[in-house]
This record gives structure tokens, sequence and C-alpha cells, in this order.
């Protein structure tokens, strides 16, 4: 009986506690015992699978109170675990998972001195199941940390480490943690360093601002903190010293079809050296006016932001982040798109007073949130937001002066949010209506368009160029440039529009002189003139077709010259390398030994055809004869009296009559006087002839007073010549002819000079009568025209 009741009471104990997870209250611990052999007197040993690791309990302070905390990592199977807490009385513990531990219970109150703790862990099935147990005295169990990474608070910079410890409990933080201590050391080594801090500040200096470094932090021990266990290791990461560097893209709706009007689609792009270092990026866009909006911070991983924006100018900061600062900030600046641009109809602007201005737009906008936004030249905007259902709206008491002669720019904004018309979001949350310009009141330029110039002078143009006036000297709109040129006291002037900055003046005069003035003017007047500018055109120049025409005659004659000295220099270069070779067989002294051989044999025919012929055809022979003895061949010719010399002249022209002289010489043997030899062979014989016939005219007009007449040529041989002098290239030729000669028809056989060998076709009638003249000698009737004709010695011309 009692062992069935034993068996019961062991079964709904074992129940009851199984089924006290998550209960409080007091529990029955007389079963302990009983569950603690249970427990570790499992058949199979499944305790590196199914327990309790590391089980601790201590007292940790909650302001005023203190209560105990047990802890304790869990195993794979285990799947409930239940809490026995017993100090004066026996009560379950209500238990929960902690993500830094992996189990831990909730606070219970300290009653004793002493506390046991006892954890049973059971498989799922209930089966199985693992027994730990801690006791301790709660004067040794007192602990005050550590800290978890979201109590620190860390900074970095130049060189400098500060953490900032937050124990969470205020009460402990002031009366019981006076102090504690950080051990650290740089990433990836092994040595650690320890250093205390100074109440609850600790910092150190002189650390390497570009490496990471290892903490772990624990408090200093004392009477209310007996147990300081040591933090997790802690990274901290290197310090962010460069700025990100920045890149930015700007499309509008021209550019980009997909945005709208009035607005620019802003992609920030930037990287960071050390990227490894960094959590996150915070960028932040502001308007420039200083119009902010309610959100104008993003904070981001990525390397890119993507916004869109109005017309406004915007300043773009990008700082780099991690847990421990932040690296200088990299900033830009999108400035206002100054183009003049009406994008949905009229937008004007007059400024009525010195502080006030008034606005008129086109009506059919359906926006009702407006914002205004004006500035002058090296000021920072101003804006106001206002609501209108009216498209026109004064501003009045402003806080700026409007200054006369100063340009101002005015930008108009619609706004999508109509409850404020103020700007919550500054990404995509307005678009710019229109701009406008406006004076307070206008006045003349000051100073004259500035770096006047003259270019591509021609003969009947030039060019002006100049820069425009400055805004500041402008003093208002400018309405165009007015051109002042003089020519001989003669100014004339005209005007030209604004937008251009160059001006071609025609129809000048050639090679004048003249003198350019430039000025601006704005609706109060025209400004001042600049310098004098002087320039004269160019001369008449010859035309293209002139150039032409002179380049080609230069060619020509360089052409030619060419040519001249080319043919000159080969003729040369032929002569020095191919020399001419003489040719015997037509040379004078071979023809001259052919002819005397032919005119023996011709003889009886020529004679024959002498006395058939009427009268010269060709040409008119003239007969000189006379009579004289052989003399040696050295010896000059000696003219003997009473010796009768007969000459036969031919004459060229077929018309003329023979004419036949006799030259008697005179009763005293006369010598003429020698004649040397010609030491130049290449000399032509008409000099030669042209003497001996001299002196034979000359002889005839001494002794009888008669002048041979109708002589047209002088190139005759007069006999007084010797006989064997040859005018010819082959001197050795002619002596050996003149030899050869002599000695076959003897010293009767008259000789002809090389140089009178007829060439034309009449010499052969020449040849015959020369033979026709040897035999009919005395027979007159078988000369021309009747002459006699002797045995004379004859000479053919």
């Amino acid at each position: 009986m009692r062992k069935c009741s034993a068996a019961f009471y062991f079964t709904l104990g074992f129940i009851s506690l199984c089924t006290t997870e998550a209960t409080t209250g007091s529990c029955n611990c007389n079963n302990l015992a009983l569950l603690k052999d249970k427990c570790n007197n499992t058949e199979v040993d499944i305790s590196h699978l199914l327990g309790v690791y590391d089980l601790t309990c201590f007292i940790r302070y909650k302001k005023n109170n203190r209560g105990y905390i047990c802890v304790w990592k869990n195993g794979d199977l285990s799947t409930s675990y239940t809490l026995y807490a017993q100090q004066r009385k026996c009560t379950c513990v209500p238990v929960h998972e902690d993500n830094a531990t992996g189990w831990a219970s909730n606070d219970f109150s300290v009653i004793s001195l002493t506390m046991t703790a006892h954890v049973i862990a059971t498989s799922e099935d209930q089966s199985r199941c693992t027994y730990k147990n801690f006791s301790g005295n709660s004067s040794q169990l007192t602990r005050c940390g550590p800290p978890s990474e979201q109590d620190l608070t860390f900074k970095r910079s130049s060189g400098h480490l500060s953490v900032e410890v937050d124990w969470r409990e205020e009460i402990l933080k002031k009366k019981h943690i006076k102090t504690f201590s950080v051990k650290y050391r740089e990433l990836n080594t092994t040595m650690w360093k320890e250093q205390k801090s100074k109440n609850n500040s600790f910092a150190m200096w002189n650390v390497t601002s570009s490496l990471s470094y290892e903490l772990q932090i624990h408090c200093v021990r004392n009477a209310q903190c007996m147990q300081c266990p040591l933090s997790e290791v802690i990274t901290v990461p290197q310090e962010l010293t460069d700025a990100p560097s920045i890149q930015w893209e700007i499309q509008d709706h021209m550019q980009n079809p997909v945005i709208s009007a009035g607005q620019r689609k802003v992609v920030v792009m930037w990287k960071y050296a050390n990227s490894e270092a960094v959590a996150d990026y915070n960028v932040t866009v502001r308007k420039v006016s200083g119009d902010r909006g309610t959100q104008d911070s993003f904070k981001t991983k990525d390397l890119s932001l993507t916004l869109i924006l109005s017309y406004s100018a915007y300043n773009i900061n990008v700082v780099a982040l991690n847990n421990v600062g932040s690296s200088p900030v990299s900033s830009i600046a999108i400035e206002q798109m100054d183009e003049w641009r009406d994008l949905f109809g009229l937008f004007s602007v007059n400024i009525t007073r010195n502080n006030s201005f008034s606005l008129s737009w086109n009506s059919s906008v359906s926006s009702v949130c407006y914002a205004v936004e004006w500035w002058a030249k090296g000021q920072i905007p101003a804006f106001q937001s206002f609501y209108a259902k009216q498209a026109y709206r004064e501003i009045t008491e402003t806080k700026r002066i409007f200054q006369p002669y100063t340009r101002y720019y005015f930008f108009l904004h619609n706004r999508t949010y109509m409850d404020t018309c103020n700007l919550k979001n500054v990404n995509n949350s307005e678009m710019t209506y229109g701009t406008a310009q406006a004076y307070f009141s206008e006045g003349s330029p000051i100073s004259a368009p500035r770096n006047v110039s003259i270019l591509n002078i021609t003969q009947h143009s030039s060019v002006i160029t100049w820069s425009p006036v400055s805004e500041e000297d402008l003093r208002g709109f400018l309405l165009g440039y007015k051109i002042y040129y003089t020519e001989d006291y003669n100014e004339i002037s005209f005007k030209v529009d604004p937008s251009i900055n160059c001006f071609e003046l025609l129809n000048l005069e050639s090679n004048s002189a003249y003198h350019v003035q430039l000025s601006a003017f704005t609706a109060a007047g025209e400004g001042e003139r600049s310098d004098f500018k002087h320039f004269v055109t160019n001369p008449p120049e010859f035309t293209a077709l002139s150039s032409i025409i002179a380049a080609v005659i230069v060619g020509i004659i360089i052409f030619l010259l060419a040519v001249h000295i080319s043919c000159r220099l080969l003729h040369r270069a032929k002569k020095l390398m191919w020399p001419s070779i003489p040719n015997p067989e037509n040379s004078n002294a071979v023809q001259k030994i052919e002819i005397g051989y032919e005119l023996g044999i011709l003889e009886p025919m020529n004679r024959q055809r002498l006395e058939e012929s009427e009268g010269c055809d060709s040409s008119t022979v003239y007969v000189v004869e006379r009579k004289r003895e052989v003399t040696p061949l050295s010896s000059p010719h000696i003219f003997k009296a009473g010796v009768k010399s007969t000459f036969l002249l031919l004459s060229e022209d077929e018309d003329s009559p023979f004419i036949l002289e006799e030259i008697t010489p005179p009763d005293t043997p006369t010598q003429v006087p020698p004649r040397d030899l010609p030491m130049d062979f290449g000399k032509t014989d008409s000099t030669s002839s042209t003497s001996v016939v001299n002196d034979i005219t000359n002889l005839e007009s001494k002794d009888s007073g008669e002048t041979v007449s109708n002589m047209t040529r002088s190139d005759f041989i007069p006999a007084s010549q010797p006989a064997v002098v040859f005018m010819s290239d082959y001197t050795t030729m002619e002596i050996f002819q003149q030899v050869t000669m002599s000695g076959i028809q003897g010293p009767s056989i008259q000789t002809a000079k090389a140089e009178f060998v007829p060439v034309h076709p009449g010499q052969d009638y020449i040849r015959q009568s020369y033979f026709a003249s040897n035999r009919q000698s005395n027979n007159p009737s078988g000369a021309c025209n009747g002459a006699e004709v002797l045995s004379p010695e004859i000479t053919v011309l």
C-alpha cells in the first residue's frame, strides 16, 4: 500500500514540475530529491544535448530594491525549463529566453542570506530530463554590470577615444559604481592593456586614428558590487578622418521627359576610401534661402540618393557615420537655374516701394499654395510662403530694402500641401512656376563695353567684337548697343541688338582709315562710349584669276628653263659619255676622189649634153680664163704677163645670162703675196673665198679697168690659191687625194675645193659644164650665150 502511494505522489509531483514553467507561488519541493535522482539517472546519456550550462544567480540593484536573477545556457534538445528557488520556502520562478545569455529568470526577492536554485530541463516528449542547481550567500552575490553594447557610447577624434557607460539603473550609477576599468587592445593583436576611468568617464589619448580597437569593460569591485564581470568584446571601429567624395548629375524636363516642368532630378553619388569602417551615411538637403522642411535629412547605407528639387539653390551635405563618430562634412551647392523661363505663362514682378512688390501670374494654375524667393546678386535669398486663390499677390513690409539701380531676381514656386503651405519634405514637394527680374529704378550705364577689338579686316569690311557691360555698371535692362564709326570726319551711328557681341561693318572704302566707338543704352539713356579703335582697310589686291594666271605663266617659264637646262645637260653628258666617231666614207676627201674618177669616165657624156643644152637652166657660169704654169705645191701662184685667166662663175639665178670675162695680167709679172695655210681647219671656207675673190677683183680693176658684174656670190676660189690647200677636217686625206690626183692625171688635172662640192640637185649639170668647157675650148658656140670658152682652170662655186 505504501509503495503504491509513493508511486502516486512521485508521478503527481513530476507532472506538477513539468507544468509549472511560467507559474509563480509556493511549490511543493518535497519531491526535489526524487526528481534530482530521476533526471541524473537517465538511461541514455544525452547531457551534451539536453541540459543546463553555466547556471549562475546574482543580486542586481534595481532602483531602491534588489532581487535575484538566475541565468544559464540551454542545450539543443531542451524545450522547457523549471526553476525552483529555495530560500525560507520553495517557490517556482518564471523563466524566459534571453538573447544575451540564453535563458534567464524573472527577478525574485531576496528573503534570506542563502539561496538555492534548482533548474530541471525537460525534453519535448517529457521522457528525458536533466538537473542543475546553484547555491550562494546573498552578501557575495551582489553584481554590478556588465554593460551591454547598447549601454556604451564611443567617440573618436584626432587620436582621442572616449567611452561613456550608462549602467541603466540611475541609483546604481550614482551610489554604487564609482569607477570602471577598460581593457583594450588593437584589433587582431593578443596583448591587452587596462586603464581605469575617472569617475564615470573614460578617455584614451594618442591612439592611432586609422586602427580599430577591441574593448572589455567592467566595474571596479566594492562592498556594494562584489561581482564585476567583464563585458563582451566590443569592437571600436577606426576614426573617420576623410570626407566622402561627391559627384552629382542634374537633369531638367528638357533633358528627361519624365521630369515635370519646374523641377530637376538631382542624383547625388559619393564614395568613401575605407567603406568598411562606415555604418551609415547621412545626407542633409536644405534650401539656401533657409526655408527648411520638416524632413531634410536622409540616413542611408547606399552610396547614392535621388532627389526631385525645384529651381531654387540648395546645399547638400554628406557625412559618413559609425558608432565612434562621423567624418568631416562634404558639401556641394546646387545653383539656381538662371535661365529666363516662364513655364506656365506670364510671371511679372513690379517693385512698388523700397520694401514691397507685387506679383502677377497666369490664373490657370490650380495650386493655391505658393512661395516666393527674391535676392540681389551676392545676397542670400529671402522667402515667403502664402495662400492665394487669385493670380495676384502683393508682398509688403519686407525686411529687406530695395536699392535703386540694382537688379533683383524672383522665383515663384507652387506647392502641393494645401494645409499650411510650408515646405514639409524638401524632396519632391514644390515646383518652380516662373522666374523674373526687376529694378526698383533704372539708370544709364556708367561704363562702356569692354575689350573692343577689330578683326578680319578686308578691303571693304571688318568685324567688331566686344564684351558686355557688367551688371553692376549697367544699372538697368540692356536695350542694345550703339556703334559709331568715323571716316574723314563723317560720323555714322547705328544700333544693334543686345543679345549680340559682334558686328560686321560692310561697304567700306578700300585703303581708308576708320575710327570706331561703342556704347550701351538702357531705358534711362545711353552710357559711356568706349575708347577709339583705329583700323585701315586693305588696299586693292589681285583677283584670284590674276593670281592664277600669274602662277601659270611663272610655271611655264620655270618649265621651259628646266627643259632647256636639261637638254643642255643631256647633250653635254652625251658628248662626254658617247662621243661621235667620224665616218671616213662621208668625208670631203673621199668625195673628191670619187668626183675625180667620175669626171674622167663621164667626160664624153657630159660634153655631148653640154652641146645639146640651149642655155643655163639652173645657174649662171662665169668662166675666168688664164694661162699659168705649173708651180710647185708649196709655191704661191704668180700672175704672168700675157697670160689670160678665165673664171667661171655660177649664178643661182636661172634667168641671168653667162658672163665671161678675160683678165689679162700686166706685162710685168706680179707675184701674189703668199697666203699661209689656215691653222684652224674648222673654220668655214666662206671667209677664205671672199678674200680671194676680192684680190682677183682688184687685179682686174688695175689691168683692164673692168669689173666682173652680175656676181651674186663671193664664194669662189681664185687661181692664185695653192692647189693643195683644202679647208676641211680631214686634211691628211685631202693631201693624199691631191697627191693621188696629181699622179693619175698630171698637172693638167684641175682641182676643186672640197668646200665647194655642190650638194644641190644641179651639181651634175655643173660637172658636165666643167668637162664640156675643157673639150670645146676652141669652139665658142658651146658656151652659154655664145661666150668664148677657153681651156682654163675651172672653179665651181
